[in-house]
């Protein structure tokens, strides 16, 4: 049999084409994806209809295992440290109460200031900088009470961080400049530099390589912060990021079909 590939894309078209939604119950689809050299998913799939096309596939772009148990700031913190990856010493909380008990006894990690940081939420939206424990208070006002959150200690990041965006094996990568504030996100004033701090762009990009293909990320924005030599903070996963910094929406997909292509070559055996 001749390998051929499936794709559940409807803007990237493979072999065989087959709706977002067909039904995978169908034993006729079922044979498809199991003789299929592999299978590209679609954009957005639930956790539940990822697991009910893989577990016929042999090969899958883009894998998103990690990202359904790391989903949430709590739980890529316990990922950096099952993996031994530098990230800010950090304490999580079940919800305010728990946080709340915590404050009265203990000071955060490296004591104040500090970061708070509720567990879901893009471009800084539920990240506080945490100067007191008056400020604690005020600023837990702005979480929801019942969610999970973190303390995490400061980390003197220089006003900038990297952002390492990954498509498969390739990476594109970043520096986000906030002008000595807090917040470098762009959506908040931060500036991209795309050419600046080359030996750290390299030391990040070779740091998220390595982790992604330890943990099996295929897709994903990862933030990291160098307040000293050692080894780069992983501060965070974004598996929904931004794309001014990959040359917009056509950049971003410009790199994802670089990126099945690759995996589509990295299928087949060699000729």
């Amino acid at each position: 049999m001749e390998p051929y590939f499936v794709s559940f894309h409807p803007g990237i078209p493979l072999d065989v084409n087959l709706p977002v939604f067909s039904p995978v119950d169908d034993p006729g689809i079922q044979c498809l994806l199991q003789d299929a050299t592999g299978v590209l998913l679609p954009s957005y799939v639930t956790p539940r209809r990822y697991a009910m096309i893989t577990r016929w596939c042999r090969s899958w772009f883009p894998r998103l295992d990690t990202r359904f148990k790391s989903c949430g700031k709590t739980a890529q913190i316990q990922l950096f440290r099952r993996q031994g990856i530098r990230h800010p010493e950090s304490v999580i909380f079940r919800d305010a109460e728990e946080l709340q008990r915590y404050a009265a006894m203990a000071d955060p990690p490296g004591g104040y200031p500090c970061v708070l940081k509720g567990d879901t939420g893009g471009g800084g939206s539920t990240v506080f900088p945490v100067r007191s424990p008056k400020d604690l208070s005020r600023c837990l006002q702005r979480l929801p009470h019942d969610r999970p959150m973190l303390l995490q200690r400061w980390v003197d990041h220089g006003g900038m961080d990297l952002r390492v965006v990954v498509y498969g094996k390739q990476a594109v990568s970043y520096f986000r400049i906030g002008d000595g504030q807090f917040y470098n996100n762009v959506c908040r004033g931060g500036r991209l530099d795309h050419e600046g701090w080359p030996e750290l762009r390299r030391k990040g990009v070779e740091a998220v390589r390595a982790f992604c293909h330890a943990v099996a990320i295929d897709v994903a924005g990862l933030d990291l912060m160098f307040p000293d030599s050692g080894p780069p903070v992983f501060v965070e996963i974004n598996f929904h990021f931004g794309r001014k910094g990959l040359g917009g929406s056509s950049g971003h997909r410009k790199y994802w079909l670089q990126a099945v292509q690759a995996w589509r070559a990295s299928c087949l055996p060699d000729p």
